[in-house]
């Protein structure tokens, strides 16, 4: 049984403009849980970048969210992400906030949200990100 995503309202990193799982009813989102510090994720998030600027879709949305609660320096996290070169929407968890709501254990961890706001799945490290992108697809379709 599907259970409806929590809804959050996180401050970009870019900006601080405030981002809300609201504002994307009726589109597929794809929400990606990360540390600075974390091996998996040093090599997870240049493959979602590429992704993220290949997969153009009007019905799809692509959020990251940095775990502050789990960094060791949340404030070295921008010069992070700019050094990465990283263009997709980076939101800072208020700690472990949404981390916490969506049941996360570890990271790298995605969650994937269909058009109707249910989770569709929960994705950790040990998915091949292929996977994820065929669900994603499967959905975009439905």
């Amino acid at each position: 049984m599907m259970e409806r995503a929590p809804d959050f309202c996180l401050p970009s990193l870019r900006d601080q403009s405030s981002v809300c799982l609201t504002d994307y009813r009726g589109k597929v989102v794809l929400l990606s849980f990360w540390v600075t510090w974390c091996p998996t994720c040093q090599t997870d998030l240049p493959k979602k970048e590429v992704f993220f600027r290949n997969l153009r879709h009007p019905d799809f949305v692509f959020l990251t969210v940095n775990v502050t609660g789990r960094e060791a320096e949340p404030e070295k996290v921008p010069a992070y992400i700019e050094k990465m070169g990283f263009q997709f929407p980076v939101l800072g968890d208020r700690g472990r906030e949404v981390y916490d709501a969506f049941g996360i254990q570890s990271v790298p961890a995605s969650v994937l949200i269909d058009r109707t706001e249910q989770i569709a799945g929960v994705y950790d490290e040990t998915v091949p990100f292929p996977v994820v992108v065929g669900e994603i697809g499967r959905l975009l379709e439905g």
